[in-house]
Parts: C-alpha cells; structure tokens; sequence
C-alpha cells in the first residue's frame, strides 16, 4: 500500500531482478537499472519485495535504523540458514546491531588513515611487478594480470599471509565471493532461482576449508604475533572486550572476499570506462591530478557493488510507499548513482566530476564500507600506472567477459594491446 504514489505492483512470480541474471543486461545493466529506476518504488513477489532505485530513496534505505542488514528470516533464505551458531558467524555485511557495531568497532582501528597509507609503497612495488610481468608483451588482460593480482596481493599483504600459502585463497576466491551474494539475492529473487544445489554444496565446502585455514592463522599468530591484520584483530581490546576466535575467523574470511573484489572491479571498470572514453583518458595523461576524482566518477559510473537487500524490522514509509515490517527491500544502488534527480548527464563519463551527492557505491550510514580508503588508493595508483606507462592502448570488445555475479559485478576477462 503506498500514501503519496501509486506504486504497481508486479504478479506472484515474476521478479524483474531476475533478468539481471542474464548475460546480455549483465554486459551493460544500466538501461535496465533506469527502467526499474524510473517504474520504483513497486512490490514483487506478491508485495513481500519492494524494490527501490532513485538515490534519495536508496540513500534512505541505507541509512535507515529499522532497516536490517540481517534477511536470514527472510522465507526464501530462512532454510538455508542452518542453526543459530551459523546465524552468529555471518559476515558483518548481514548483521545488525548490537553484533554489527561492535564487530566494526575493532575492525575499524586497523583502517584509520595512517594505517592506510603506509600501504602506498607495497601497492607501488606489487604494481611495478606485474609490469615487468607483460610490459614486453604488447598485450594483457587487465582483470587477471593486474586488477586481480594487485587486490588479492594488498589483502594477502595485509594478513602476511605466506607466499605458499596464497594460491590455495586465490582458487577459493571466486566461490567465496558468489557465496556472499547468498543473503542479498536469496532474500530478493530465492536462493534455488539464483543458485545450483552443486553450487550451493561447493559454496560450503568452500566457506569451511576457508575458516580452517584462517584459524589455523589466527592459532600461529596468537603464539608468534606480527604487525598484520590479523595479530591487531586479537591484541585490540576495547572497553575490556575482545574478538573472540570464531569472530575473528569469521571477520577474515569476510574481509578477504570483500577487499579484493570490490578493488578488482573498480580497477578494471575504470580502465574499462578509460579505454571507451578517449577524451577522459587524455585529460587523466595531461593531468595526472585528476585521479582521485576520476576514482570517485568510476565508483558512480560503474559501481563494483550493484544492490542491497535489508529486512524491514518495523513499518516504515519511503519514497510514498509504506513497507510492512518483514518487507525485504531492494536497493538498487547502480540505479541511484544514475539518477538524473541526482546527477547532471548521469550517463556521462566525466574525470572531472566531484559527485555531490557522493556516490551509493560504498554502501552508507552504519554498513559504510570500512576498506573503501584503501581500495580507492589501490585503483588510484594501478590506473594511474596503467594511463602513464603505456601507450596506443586498444580495447578489444570482443574479449569482454562479464563474471556470473550480479551483487558485486565485475569483468572475468579484458583483453587490452599497448605500447610502451
């Protein structure tokens, strides 16, 4: 029921968030996103989704406190929820307070600014290795030559993880990441629309062999304690509390998948928005100060992360329309960063822009991502590299492969020829 719109309400059955599942609209979403954008907000799935993408309206959502991240009641994902130490040991993306509050609370301490930028010299050298890896080339795929190698290199830095030990995380990774998408999309379109029982088996395997390797990691830093992420996370102590084991197993392995595939995508999306926009690429080589705007403009541009679900916990009117308490809502936040009531030329590319509003991309109010300093660092420093070290740089269309998520969506493949 809506008290200031009229929102139309779609039939039991049909979800137009399910489209977003299919190859071509995953190639380029954004018409779509428009489409859902411009009809919003509107009910699915007999009114239990209510699905939003104008910016004030998302921007809301997020901030909202009867909002909660946590959709595990949610009838189409309850099931999959297996019991309440599961429920506990869930990502912080998908908590609500008090867990979520306190859990950031220490999180928080290893990402203060100072920390961050003394990760500028190791980000430098792993992104001067990996052009020595295909300088000579002529040729390169951005998502697995560089994007991907420099994120997963900075998090695996951040941890120490050993060298030998790293290609085991690198061939976890991508099942890790698709797994995150489970309480966002199960709770929007049903786990079983979205996702195979192989998958779904493949994703827990996973998920364990991943938390055992990180509380093996934690037990070898509890008896030799480092300078890393992990020995903070056990040695910080607030107000006489503590992470505890599984807390900080669970923390990892959140950490891990979310840092570097929201860096990954935002590299390569801004290369990719770059290479199609010759104009912005040669303001960015005739002023390199522009790149931090520019990484600003790619995060509203093209977004690494895409939509939010939350679970309204009380009855609550946004954008006109009243939402029942157990209503999932969807943020459509690649549509908000498009909206034209936001942004002037929406559609347009433009280095120069300094979006004010700021940008949906790194979510907002309490779940506003912690890494997002480092990850802006990451993505300043290898596009930079990339835009001033090469030359003649041609995209090939035709390489262009999108990965099956559709939460964080990103390139698997990129093909680029340069020179030097």
């Amino acid at each position: 029921m809506t008290t200031g719109q009229s929102a139309p309400e779609v039939g039991v059955g049909h979800n137009p968030l399910g489209a977003l599942m299919d190859h071509a609209i995953r190639a380029d979403p954004y018409p779509y996103l428009a489409e859902l954008r411009e009809r919003g907000p509107f009910s699915v799935l007999d009114g239990s989704v209510v699905i939003f993408g104008e910016y004030e309206h998302c921007s809301q959502i997020l901030r909202h406190r009867d909002m909660g991240s946590d959709t595990s009641e949610s009838p189409m994902i309850k099931n999959f929820v297996v019991n309440e130490e599961d429920r506990a040991a869930s990502s912080i993306f998908f908590m609500d307070p008090p867990g979520h509050g306190r859990q950031r609370k220490f999180i928080s301490k290893s990402f203060t600014p100072r920390i961050v930028s003394g990760f500028e010299s190791q980000i430098r050298k792993i992104v001067d290795g990996l052009f020595e890896d295909f300088i000579d080339k002529g040729e390169l795929d951005v998502v697995s030559e560089l994007a991907f190698p420099v994120s997963i290199g900075i998090i695996c830095d951040l941890f120490d993880i050993p060298q030998d030990e790293r290609h085991m995380l690198k061939e976890w990774s991508d099942d890790l990441a698709l797994s995150t998408e489970m309480p966002t999309l199960g709770a929007a379109i049903g786990v079983q629309n979205v996702f195979s029982v192989d998958e779904i088996n493949r994703f827990g395997s996973n998920a364990m062999a991943a938390h055992a390797y990180f509380a093996d990691l934690i037990h070898r830093r509890r008896k030799n304690p480092g300078e890393d992420l992990v020995s903070s996370l056990l040695a910080t102590e607030s107000d006489g509390d503590r992470l505890t084991r599984h807390e900080v197993t669970s923390v990892l392995s959140t950490l891990f998948v979310a840092a570097h595939e929201s860096t990954t995508n935002l590299i390569s999306g801004g290369l990719l928005a770059l290479l199609r926009n010759p104009d912005q690429l040669a303001i960015l080589r005739e002023d390199p100060s522009v790149i931090s705007t520019l990484v600003d403009e790619t995060l509203r541009y093209d977004p690494p992360v895409h939509l939010a679900a939350r679970m309204a916990k009380a009855p609550a009117t946004i954008g006109g329309y009243d939402l029942r308490e157990g209503d999932i809502v969807v943020a459509l936040m690649a549509a908000g960063n498009r909206d034209p009531r936001a942004y002037p030329d929406p559609d347009a590319y433009d280095v120069r822009r300094k979006p004010k509003p700021m940008s949906l991309a790194f979510g907002a109010g309490a779940h506003f991502c912690i890494g997002s300093s480092l990850a802006k660092l990451e993505a300043e420093i290898a596009i930079s590299e990339f835009v001033q070290r090469l030359s003649d740089m041609e995209l090939d269309e035709s390489s262009l492969e999108y990965r099956r998520h559709i939460v964080v969506r990103g390139l698997e493949r990129m093909c680029v020829s340069f020179k030097r």
